[in-house]
């Protein structure tokens, strides 16, 4: 009997889908700040009845594993969440209310600095790349490079703007 006999593809996507759903709410935990000894309410949406069922077969994982004290999963969300974090794995939508597990406020002013220096990177980009002096003296693979940085500066802005709006 060969390895491959042995590998059950079905089962080893299921643990794919638990092993992500760990990682984004832990990703969420350290941007929150939350400490490690704090479990957190978790929110899992997806329309996927399969996804669900996977979510909930691994629960005991999922809170063992991501510290989580709460773990709802739901077809789709009963009401808007301001002041939460929001992460994606695949179609589920990961949710970490906010309120009680993090200082809002502090964690807000220092999202907002961070952005601040995020625009200014933003700016400071664009205008070498808006400079002719540059583009066209700069080896190609400089000009890509900066090109690359601003495109990236730009998303995280986006995903940062995002969460301080969240936060208001």
């Amino acid at each position: 009997m060969t390895t491959q006999t042995l590998i059950d593809p079905k089962l080893e996507a299921q643990f794919e889908l638990l092993i992500e759903a760990i990682r984004t709410i832990r990703n969420l935990r350290a941007e929150a700040e939350v400490k490690p000894g704090v479990k957190v309410p978790i929110i899992l949406q997806s329309e996927s009845e399969q996804e669900r069922q996977i979510l909930e077969s691994g629960q005991s994982y999922i809170q063992d594993l991501a510290k989580v004290e709460e773990l709802t999963v739901t077809p789709n969300l009963e009401a808007e969440y301001k002041q939460a974090f929001v992460g994606v794995v695949g179609t589920i939508q990961v949710l970490m209310p906010l309120s009680g597990v993090a200082n809002v406020d502090a964690l807000r002013a220092k999202l907002e600095k961070k952005l601040d220096k995020l625009e200014g990177e933003i700016a400071s980009l664009s205008n070498r790349l808006g400079n002719p002096g540059f583009t066209n003296k700069a080896p190609e693979a400089v000009v890509q490079g900066a090109k690359d940085a601003l495109a990236e500066a730009q998303k995280q802005s986006e995903i940062l703007r995002d969460r301080v709006e969240r936060l208001k």
